[in-house]
């Protein structure tokens, strides 16, 4: 093979070979400069005819991955800020630093039982390989949110607010990943599994107290409202999430899943994929079409939708416009990628790499043009922080959104009660909580 690469490359030569113009170009610039097709950033301004009523700032995650407590946080921020809306809180946000550090604890015990469990069941290298892959990234879903939240409570941002660490992680995750895998070790040696684990999860918790600081059992929440300020003192982190109204299990998981092996109308769980519980990390496949109409319907409610996608395909940095056309690689390089969704995802091509939050569309004559995004990039990122897809671009690249579960119908209910279909974790869909984001910022 190599003999025939290095003949055809002198072949190349002696033929006196001559560049391309898009060769000659693509030698000093980047592809994104050169295919971006501008017609299509001019014709989706930042204009919305149908939006969520919140005026709340950009939040940003910084160099860490943690994207999807930023959404969670995000959704539950907006929702309570709607039912605290005699109070007019205009820099409402919830620590997600907090959240994260109990992830992290609870995610380094389950990682650890998970071990145990594999070992004893199967002692399948292939999930044991897996396990030791990224046992302690940033990524996250939403069910994953949604047990902390549940377990813990949460907290103002200003009573946990972030560290060094939860803003630049790889460090610490490092750190943890290596502890994680030493005391697994340790583990596959010991005469009892739970003593030993109880005591790992504690020096843990002590190193987590020094990269994210102390967790704290009540505060005092001060805040502005209106022309007055008011205190409520000795809350805990579960009596403020008592306070905001909102349920963490009103709210369900829709994915769009169209590979063939995955039927549609099913509910699914992933194998090995969790935090607080064991085995629970799941959602309701359906058609695209069904997740837009959900999208829509909640927006015209005056709700939020978290949704995950996959944040780096076809996306314009500078603007935050998503869209399927914004390069136009096959006028310029004679290149046209037409691989289906099923066929992207099936190859790991398109995965969900970054979760946000849909705030409002944009609708022509009956048909939704565009959607609105906030994004946790910081308000420097696209417009104001804001993102824009196109209504193609959620056609092609959006795979799961949260909504609440009023929004479904009862035969999509029922489906959530059925024994689920169980898939492997390494499958594409489960990224979104195996991966590291901050590497996308």
């Amino acid at each position: 093979m190599l003999s025939f690469l290095i003949s055809t490359a002198l072949q190349i030569i002696n033929f006196n070979y001559t560049l391309l113009p898009f060769q000659l170009s693509l030698i000093n610039n980047p592809i994104s400069v050169l295919t971006k097709d501008n017609t299509i950033i001019n014709q989706n301004p930042f204009l919305f005819n149908h939006e969520i009523n919140t005026k709340l700032p950009i939040t940003d995650q910084k160099s860490s991955g943690r994207c999807w407590i930023f959404a969670s946080l995000n959704l539950v921020r907006i929702v309570t800020n709607q039912n605290w809306n005699e109070y007019e809180i205009n820099d409402l946000e919830f620590s997600q630093n907090y959240i994260y550090f109990w992830d992290k604890l609870e995610r380094y015990n389950r990682n650890l039982r998970y071990f145990v469990k594999i070992k004893e069941i199967s002692n399948n290298d292939h999930y044991l390989n897996y396990l030791f892959k990224d046992p302690l990234g940033d990524g996250g879903q939403w069910d994953m949110a949604k047990e902390i939240i549940k377990k813990y409570g949460i907290v103002p941002k200003q009573i946990m607010p972030d560290t060094y660490h939860s803003k630049s992680s790889s460090g610490m995750n490092k750190f943890l990943t290596e502890k994680l895998k030493r005391d697994i070790i340790k583990l596959n040696q010991s005469i009892d599994y739970e003593l030993s684990i109880e005591n790992m999860i504690t020096e843990t918790y002590h190193y987590l107290v020094g990269f994210l600081g102390t967790p704290p059992l009540n505060f005092d929440y001060i805040f502005k409202s209106k022309d007055k300020i008011i205190s409520w003192n000795n809350l805990v982190p579960l009596q403020l999430l008592e306070l905001t109204k909102f349920n963490p299990d009103d709210w369900v998981s829709i994915v769009n899943d169209p590979r063939g092996k995955n039927p549609y109308y099913r509910y699914y769980q992933v194998e090995y994929l969790g935090n607080v519980m064991d085995q629970h990390v799941g959602w309701l496949n359906l058609p695209i079409e069904r997740l837009i109409q959900l999208t829509k319907s909640s927006i015209d409610d005056n709700q939020p939708v978290w949704f995950g996608c996959d944040v780096g395909a076809t996306f314009d940095r500078e603007t935050g416009i998503h869209d399927p056309n914004i390069f136009d690689l096959k006028t310029f390089m004679s290149y046209e990628n037409n691989m289906s969704k099923e066929e992207r995802l099936s190859t790991f091509l398109s995965l969900p790499s970054h979760a946000m939050v849909i705030v409002g569309y944009h609708e022509d004559n009956g048909n939704i043009k565009r959607w609105k995004i906030e994004n946790s990039w910081g308000k420097t990122s696209g417009t104001d922080g804001f993102q824009l897809m196109t209504n193609d671009w959620f056609n092609e690249y959006v795979f799961q959104i949260i909504i609440h579960k009023s929004k479904l119908f009862d035969s999509e209910k029922e489906l959530l009660f059925k024994d689920p279909l169980i898939v492997p974790p390494w499958d594409p869909l489960g990224t979104l909580a195996k991966k590291i984001d901050n590497l996308i910022i």
